[in-house]
């Protein structure tokens, strides 16, 4: 293929929103077949994708613990009006211009490094190990599928079971080459088969090389090169990997509505995969693995997050401790001890209501992510966890119907609610109907995503005609599909998907 760019910024690549591709200092470049003569420089650039992930405006905060839990009114304000996120929570999006450009900008500088790390690949297959070639290949493939699904989540549209017309519209571009020229955009369900397509290429590849795979597929001869333990187990969590891209495909699955096909991902991901639950010394005071990141299939690290979005937005109080701060996220005692059941005698015990948050006033604090000294488990945001996989599967057998499925499904919200310490004896009953179930489900949702950005998306996926805790508005595509920037309407001749 004829290369109409050929740079690269040392360890990350630099690009800028749709409608201006490459904006590089000249003094920091480098080519890519410089880059790509080594089997260290395809791990650099692969790291340095995942780094661009973490960073504060994506998942380091933004996408996770405020600006989307915000959306998914996931916290009370202290500051109420004068609450940076007060207008987030009332969806007047045109107060959050950059945030909503910078989300978009940096999700897609991401997948221009992803696609030049593809194209590196195919150029220069020679350099790696067949094994670390086909491993870096499965990860950057599954690791653009999983970014597309949440710009398909953030700018698309939601309740997609019910709107099947809205797969023939045009939607957001799907960027497959690393050059400077504006992409048009796609429709919904080309962008979804995309997804798919890049999912496929991945798993196919992970079923044989991945080190977890038990399928029985390995070539030859085969080995994983691993003397700088790049593929150690205690880091295969913070990438894309087997596990996290049946995941991913469950959940693109489940936005589709799909729902055979989320059970079959979440089925295989049970049943041949144990998984690693929280332990009451993983959640105690020297421990204090607070955001469950053991049982992450998928996460990245922030390593900016507790100086930068921590200390202004978890604090009930000032710095010095002296004055309110009135940009501080709590939650009410009451609604904690509703969400957690308390006065049914279910959440006292529940890690998630006696770990998670700072009970000393009336308004609670949450210390998901607050950082101690000597505690074992810092900077890590989980984006795939263990519990969703038994929710979706849930939520799926009840779809289905039938006795067996309803029982199924209660036994793996029961497994759930053991490894968060509720005991057996607040098991969930057989005798539950389909709709107590549902509720349960959701109920379950509301207790372990609190931080996590996740609940926006379970109510735009269910089509819910009301966030609850919400304002009182008309609960539509204007409330569910972000805005696209608007540089890429003035200057990249996108088409809105929602008009005002």
């Amino acid at each position: 293929m004829k290369k109409k760019i050929n740079y690269l910024l040392i360890a990350l690549f630099t690009l800028s929103a749709c409608s201006d591709w490459l904006d590089v200092e000249p003094k920091s470049e480098i080519k890519l077949d410089v880059m790509f003569e080594t089997e260290q420089g395809f791990k650099d650039a692969l790291t340095g994708c995942y780094m661009l992930l973490s960073d504060d405006q994506l998942y380091g905060a933004t996408l996770t613990c405020t600006f989307l839990d915000a959306l998914g009114q996931q916290y009370a304000l202290l500051g109420s009006t004068s609450s940076p996120y007060y207008n987030a929570t009332r969806y007047i999006y045109s107060s959050y211009e950059s945030t909503i450009s910078g989300i978009w900008s940096k999700m897609y500088n991401a997948i221009a490094n992803i696609n030049a790390l593809i194209e590196g690949l195919e150029e220069n297959q020679e350099v790696l190990h067949p094994s670390i070639y086909a491993m870096t290949k499965a990860e950057a493939y599954s690791l653009r599928a999983f970014v597309y699904l949440d710009l398909v989540r953030l700018f698309t549209w939601g309740n997609l079971p019910e709107r099947s017309d809205k797969l023939e519209m045009l939607s957001i571009p799907y960027v497959k080459v690393y050059d400077k020229y504006i992409v048009p955009q796609e429709t919904l369900g080309n962008v979804l088969q995309y997804i798919h397509d890049d999912l496929e290429t991945a798993i196919e590849l992970f079923n044989i090389y991945d080190p977890d795979s038990n399928t029985g597929e390995r070539p030859e001869g085969y080995e994983l090169p691993n003397d700088d333990l790049f593929y150690d187990k205690t880091v295969r969590p913070y990438r894309m990997n087997l596990k996290a891209a049946l995941a991913t495909r469950m959940r693109l699955n489940m936005w589709e509505g799909n729902y055979d096909n989320a059970l079959t991902d979440a089925q295989t991901l049970i049943d041949n995969y144990d998984p690693t639950w929280n332990n009451t010394l993983d959640m105690s005071e020297t421990e204090r693995d607070l955001a469950f990141s053991k049982e992450m299939l998928f996460g990245v690290e922030t390593f900016e997050r507790f100086e930068n979005t921590v200390k202004t937005y978890f604090k009930l109080t000032t710095s010095d401790d002296l004055n309110m701060n009135y940009s501080a996220f709590y939650l009410p005692e009451s609604r904690v001890n509703e969400i957690y059941e308390v006065a049914g005698g279910i959440g006292s015990a529940d890690w998630r209501y006696a770990r998670l948050w700072e009970k000393s006033s009336g308004n609670y604090c949450f210390l998901k992510f607050w950082e101690y000294e000597d505690m074992l488990y810092t900077n890590n945001m989980p984006l795939l966890k263990w519990p969703e996989i038994y929710y979706t599967a849930a939520e799926c057998l009840i779809r289905k119907g039938g006795a067996e499925n309803k029982e199924k499904a209660i036994d793996y919200l029961n497994t759930v609610r053991h490894n968060r310490n509720i005991p057996s004896t607040n098991d969930l009953p057989y005798t539950l109907s389909t709709d107590e179930v549902n509720n349960e489900i959701y109920k379950e949702w509301c207790k372990e995503y609190i931080g996590d950005g996740q609940m926006f998306y379970y109510y735009k996926r269910l089509g819910y005609a009301f966030i609850p805790n919400g304002p009182a508005v008309d609960y539509n595509d204007q409330v569910y599909v972000l805005p696209m920037p608007q540089t890429e309407v003035d200057f990249g001749s996108r088409v809105e998907l929602v008009e005002d």
